[in-house]
């Protein structure tokens, strides 16, 4: 016999916060805008990141996200 497979199906990963998934976004984002061959600005993009992040936060916390 062989062994069971510990496996969940596809719709049962782990459910992340929105500043998770902000973030994650945020990290896929940035590489694909590094890679493009456009000029990108990365200080900008930082900026704005962590200034959506401190507002995420605030509605977190506020219980609304």
């Amino acid at each position: 016999m062989s062994g069971a497979v510990d496996t969940k199906p596809l719709n049962m990963t782990e459910r992340q916060t929105t500043i998770e998934e902000f973030t994650n976004f945020c990290h896929e984002e940035k590489e694909r805008r590094m890679n493009s061959g456009d000029d990108f600005d990365e200080k900008s993009f930082e900026d704005a990141k962590e200034l959506t992040l401190r507002k995420l936060q605030v509605l977190e916390d506020e219980g609304w996200v």
